[in-house]
């Protein structure tokens, strides 16, 4: 009996979705140099504040993508290296665009552009003016993810729902607490400094990228929401408005954006990937969205220096809506440098640097015995059939050895394998690039394979 391939939707929601988030922050560093008039003395510019969680959103969905296409074939060694490739060549030339942007001299810049390019510079307190690429930091965050992901994938995906649903708790509770403590730390007279300091703190921001992690382990141990994904969208500015709010009255700082936002993020990245998963109809599937969002790494890596340099170049109105045109003209630019990088840079290095690092060849599945496999595929609620009649054929007895660290799924979590085109699952992190959908196994009845042992 042979498995057949079956080419699947891809998830390009989540691709679409990314380059709202780095627009976000685009927005939030834009509203730095650039006012907007009131409205029932209302500033636009405080609700533009809140876009630098965007950078939270990204957290979320490279956690969600990395476990949801997690596959046991793949060393450690060999993911290190694809996602060195995969984030460093748009780090290293938006460096040097910075370093044009800012006009910086490496008597005072050299240290800083040493840690971005390490990607060490979240590891060490912000300066007080910009220097190397100030964006940098978040890439040195995920950096630190990366570093963590091949030591803490095996043990989630073996917890059960409960458990989950604990450690995702468990992880809020202490992000939002210790944004409380550390707000007692703060020094009036270095507030941006030390905030920064405190909010880039990686072990922290991990929390995020484990949420993600979560949720992605939760669809893979069944669960399966009902949640509408206009619904969860509009989570979005109804916890922007509940934030705005609570500061006005008094109830927490008005930098509660990044943590304040966690929960709308996790909830928007669930609801597209089931919507994808699902096979229903989704604008944020669209080329032009999917395209933009291909982009939107290399527009969240040079959209500060362009608005630095801009500045010097653009005329600007204090606190008015022709301001408006100079944002577009800002955000064009900015799409154009982005795809540039992309096209020239960012992946033709990508893949040169890939290519580099041979790929690892998994060896063959050993045999599994035959009541193994019946009562795994019992326990998750699989036909199996062809198993009771005789012996099993066998491409049906067969397992990824890796596989027996892993959780297993039932059979309908098949269509929702998220891989990389060419049999590379992580290449495509969200921070960083597409979240597609590779083409899994059809399982025949009485056939039976872990959801691990169909990613390639």
């Amino acid at each position: 009996m042979s498995a057949t391939k079956e080419r699947m939707p891809r998830v390009e929601s989540l691709t679409g979705l990314r380059w709202f988030a780095a627009f976000a922050v685009f927005l939030f560093h834009a509203n730095q140099v650039m006012k907007l008039p009131s409205v029932y003395d209302i500033k636009p510019g405080d609700f533009f504040r809140f876009g630098d969680a965007g950078v939270t959103f990204f957290y979320v969905l490279s956690g969600f993508v990395l476990t949801w296409s997690f596959s046991p074939s793949v060393s450690t060694g060999t993911f290190y290296w694809r996602r060195f490739a995969r984030v460093w060549p748009a780090l290293a030339v938006s460096t040097i665009i910075a370093w044009v942007a800012f006009d910086q001299v490496w008597h005072d810049s050299w240290k800083r552009t040493l840690l971005s390019l390490s990607l060490t510079e979240a590891w060490f307190p912000p300066a007080g003016h910009l220097v190397a690429n100030p964006v940098a930091w978040s890439v040195a965050c995920e950096a630190f993810f990366y570093l963590l992901f091949p030591f803490v994938i095996r043990p989630l995906l073996r917890l059960r729902l409960p458990a989950l649903a604990i450690l995702a708790a468990a992880g809020m509770a202490i992000e939002w607490a210790y944004w409380f403590f550390v707000q007692d730390f703060i020094d009036p007279k270095q507030y941006w400094i030390q905030l920064s300091w405190f909010l880039r703190f990686p072990p922290i921001r991990f929390i995020e990228f484990l949420l993600g992690m979560i949720t992605a382990a939760a669809l893979l141990r069944g669960w399966r929401p009902r949640i509408n994904l206009w619904l969860a969208l509009s989570s979005v500015p109804a916890s922007v408005l509940f934030l705005w709010w609570g500061a006005q009255q008094g109830w927490w700082g008005p930098h509660w954006s990044q943590q304040g936002l966690i929960p709308a993020c996790v909830l928007v990245v669930l609801a597209a990937a089931l919507r994808d998963v699902s096979g229903r109809p989704s604008i944020f599937r669209s080329k032009p969205l999917v395209s933009l969002g291909a982009w939107s790494y290399a527009f969240y890596l040079v959209h500060l220096s362009l608005i630095y340099w801009l500045m010097g170049t653009v005329k600007t109105s204090p606190a008015n809506w022709a301001n408006l045109k100079v944002l577009l003209v800002w955000a064009v630019m900015g799409i154009a440098l982005a795809w540039a990088c992309y096209r020239w840079i960012e992946h033709p290095v990508e893949r040169f640097l890939r290519g580099l690092y041979p790929r690892r060849v998994p060896a063959a599945d050993p045999p599994a015995p035959q009541e193994a496999v019946a009562q795994e595929a019992a326990a998750q609620g699989v036909v199996a059939g062809a198993v009771g009649q005789g012996a099993v054929a066998p491409e049906t007895a067969t397992h990824e050895a890796a596989t027996q660290e892993a959780v297993a799924v039932p059979r309908q979590l098949s269509s929702a394998v998220l891989s990389g085109d060419d049999a590379q699952p992580e290449e495509d992190a969200v921070l960083t690039g597409h979240a597609p959908l590779s083409p899994p196994e059809k399982v025949e009845p009485g056939t039976y394979r872990s959801l691990h042992s169909n990613i390639r």
